[in-house]
């Protein structure tokens, strides 16, 4: 967390193919997470919930040859 701190403010990769309307990079970033913990053996409901979401969000974006653009949270 430190380290992002000192980046500043930045757009991650998923998100820039997102807004790119490319593929975001599920399965090299969070695909290899949860290839692991299934080694392991280690339960992980949330990465895998996110990681359906992404998958989900990419065939959209294919389908419907959309273009997003994320906002900033105003909370």
């Amino acid at each position: 967390m430190a380290g992002a701190e000192k980046i500043g403010k930045h757009t991650t990769s998923m998100l820039q193919d997102v807004e790119a309307g490319r593929d975001p990079e599920a399965d090299a970033l969070v695909g290899a997470v949860i290839e692991l913990t299934r080694v392991t053996g280690t339960p992980t409901p949330h990465i895998d919930a996110m990681h359906a979401i992404v998958k989900l969000l990419s065939r959209t974006i294919r389908a419907e040859k959309l273009c997003v653009r994320a906002h900033p949270f105003l909370g």
